[in-house]
C-alpha cells in the first residue's frame, strides 16, 4: 500500500497505535542518554597512572564543565573510572587524541542518565553503574594507604627545603633539617644524614595523625597530601577543619579545594604557602603538582 507514492513515512508516536495479531505492541523503552561533565580541569589518560607521567600521546587535557557523551563506563583501581566515549549528535564517534576508552580521577566527572545525576560509588563500595546496568564489583584495596609516598616526599622536601642549622621559620619557630621543630636549640648544627632521619622519625608521628583522624579510604596520593598538610600546619589544625569534616562525609572533591584555604601566616596570605596548597590539592587529586615546585 501506498500514499502518494511512497510507502515510507515517519509519524508521531503517541499519535498512532501499532497492532500483531490485533493485539497491541508495547512501545519500545528510549534508550537511555549517558553523558560526563567534568568537575575541574583533568586528564583522560590511557592508564590510572598520573598524568604528569604519561607522554603526550596517551593523555588529554580536558578543562572543566566539558561534557561528552558516553558509551560505558565503570570503577577500577586507583579510584578511577574507565569511560568509552559515545557518539555526537550526528551519530559520529567521537574521539580524543584518537582513542575513545580513557581512564579518568573519579572525583573529576560527574556521570548524567538522562539528565540526572548518576551517584558514583566511592572507593571500597559496590559499583552499581555500567550502563548495561549489570553491577559489577568494584577494586577494593586491601587497606588505605598508611605511608607518605614518593611524589608526596618530593612535593614536602621542596617547600620545606633542607636547613642544616638552625632557623626561626616564617612563623616564628625555631626549624632544623626538613622542617624540623623537635629538641632544636640556637646554633645547632646537623649533617644532610641526620635531616633525612629526624625527618623520618617526624613522618611517622603525622602519618599517624592522618590514620587516626581519617576515617575513609585514601589512596597514596591523597594520603600523601594529607600528611604533607599536617606535617605543615599540625595535627591540631587538620582534626578542627572543615577539610577532615568534608573528607569524612566521603566529600573527597569538596575535602580538596579545602586545602586553598590553608595560605595565611601571622601577618596575612604568604605566597610560598599558597603555592604549597595548590601542589597539595593536585597531588591529592592524583594530578600534576610540579607546575607549583
Amino acid at each position: 500500500m501506498q500514499f502518494k507514492g511512497r510507502n515510507t513515512w515517519y509519524v508521531y508516536r503517541p499519535a498512532v497505535q501499532i497492532l500483531r495479531d490485533g493485539q497491541p505492541l508495547t512501545a519500545p523503552k528510549p534508550t537511555p542518554v549517558y553523558v560526563v561533565k567534568t568537575l575541574l580541569d583533568t586528564w583522560f589518560k590511557s592508564s590510572t597512572a598520573q598524568g604528569s607521567t604519561l607522554p603526550n600521546d596517551q593523555k588529554q587535557f580536558i578543562s572543566a564543565n566539558k561534557i561528552l557523551p558516553l558509551s560505558s563506563y565503570g570503577l577500577v583501581e586507583n579510584d578511577h573510572i574507565k569511560l568509552t566515549l559515545g557518539l555526537d549528535a550526528k551519530g559520529k564517534q567521537v574521539y580524543l587524541n584518537g582513542r575513545n576508552t580513557w581512564y579518568v580521577y573519579r572525583p573529576a566527572i560527574q556521570i548524567f542518565k538522562d539528565g540526572k545525576v548518576v551517584p558514583l560509588a566511592p572507593v571500597g563500595s559496590v559499583n552499581p553503574f555500567t550502563i548495561s546496568d549489570k553491577p559489577i564489583p568494584a577494586v577494593i584495596p586491601n587497606k588505605s594507604a598508611t605511608q607518605i609516598n614518593s611524589k608526596g616526599l618530593r612535593l614536602l622536601k621542596a617547600f620545606e627545603g633542607l636547613r642544616l642549622e638552625a632557623y626561626i621559620d616564617a612563623v616564628g619557630v625555631l626549624t632544623i633539617g626538613y622542617g624540623t621543630t623537635t629538641n632544636v636549640f640556637p646554633g645547632m648544627k646537623i649533617t644532610e644524614a641526620q635531616a633525612e632521619e629526624f625527618l623520618k622519625r617526624d613522618l611517622i608521628k603525622f602519618e599517624n595523625a592522618v590514620i587516626d583522624l581519617i576515617e575513609v579510604s585514601l589512596n597514596e596520593d591523597q594520603f600523601s597530601a594529607l600528611v604533607s598538610f599536617v606535617y605543615n600546619v599540625g595535627e591540631g589544625a587538620l582534626a578542627g577543619s572543615t577539610l577532615r569534616r568534608l573528607l569524612n562525609q566521603r566529600d573527597y572533591l569538596g575535602a580538596a579545594d579545602q586545602f586553598l584555604r590553608w595560605n595565611k601566616g601571622n601577618n596575612g596570605e604568604l605566597p610560598g604557602l599558597t603555592r604549597r596548597r595548590k601542589a597539595e590539592r593536585l597531588l591529592y587529586l592524583s594530578q600534576d603538582f610540579t607546575v607549583f615546585l
